[in-house]
């Protein structure tokens, strides 16, 4: 799937959905990534350790402006260096660091979750971070996503799957979720729009209906939600699909 970010491009943010698999453990010879962005949500830090409180102010500093970026969500490389190069740190400077950006995200009411980790070559670790907040006039951080394609690719069963939390039957069961009338459900094509949400808690897990029964309830849990917008693939239904685009606003398509 090709996620698209319209608003990213047209200001020249560089998004996380750049650094997807360059610091995935399973690649292994990976030993740089693109030089840190100025703009955007994701930020370097070689080492957190033992800052000033000068230094620490202006770190919380700096951690606000990122959250902002990422409209309430921020991602942290810790060891790696402005030029993207994983340097990585000791067991021991590794904690402090981890400990400090608890510290810097504490202060501005916001939680960490540690992605990933993983051992350069040197012995040394790196590890990538998520910082969250959710924004203060908000329940929790709203992400709306249109799923766009051909008829028949798929669309409604993966966000059957993904948003009930149940594998398909192989005989379309999980996207009759997804249907609102009865010819849709007859001919297994989408021809309205419809929506369905997925949600996160602070620690990255996921929410669906396969822990809570209702939409209320999700939503009441989660600090990040996803609201997915299926969109009609058959040329019949074009119309239909150009009005979710234009009039819903999604931050995100994918195709």
């Amino acid at each position: 799937y090709i996620v698209l970010k319209p608003s990213a491009a047209r200001h020249g943010h560089t998004t996380m959905d750049s650094f997807l698999g360059l610091f995935d453990p399973g690649e292994g010879e990976e030993t740089q990534l693109p030089p840190e962005p100025q703009l955007g949500n994701v930020e370097y830090k070689l080492k957190l350790v033992s800052p000033s409180k000068h230094r620490f102010e202006h770190l919380v500093t700096q951690l606000k402006w990122r959250l902002r970026e990422g409209r309430g969500e921020a991602i942290y490389e810790i060891g790696v260096e402005d030029s993207g190069l994983l340097t990585g740190l000791s067991d021991e400077d590794m904690s402090d660091s981890l400990e400090t950006l608890e510290l810097m995200a504490r202060r501005l009411g916001a939680t960490t979750t540690i992605l990933r980790k993983r051992t350069v070559d040197t012995g040394r670790q790196v590890a990538e971070v998520l910082i969250r907040k959710v924004p203060d006039d908000q329940h929790n951080i709203e992400v709306r996503v249109a799923v766009m394609g051909s008829a028949d690719a798929g669309k409604s069963t993966l966000l059957g799957v993904l948003t009930q939390g149940q594998l398909d039957n192989g005989r379309g069961r999980a996207r009759l979720n997804m249907f609102r009338h009865l010819h849709e459900v007859q001919s297994g094509r989408t021809s309205s729009i419809s929506h369905e949400i997925l949600g996160f808690n602070s620690q990255g897990e996921v929410i669906n209906y396969s822990e809570l029964v209702t939409a209320e309830e999700i939503c009441e849990n989660s600090t990040k939600l996803i609201t997915f917008m299926d969109l009609a693939g058959h040329r019949k239904y074009l119309r239909t699909t150009v009005q979710g685009l234009s009039g819903y606003l999604p931050h995100y398509v994918m195709l």
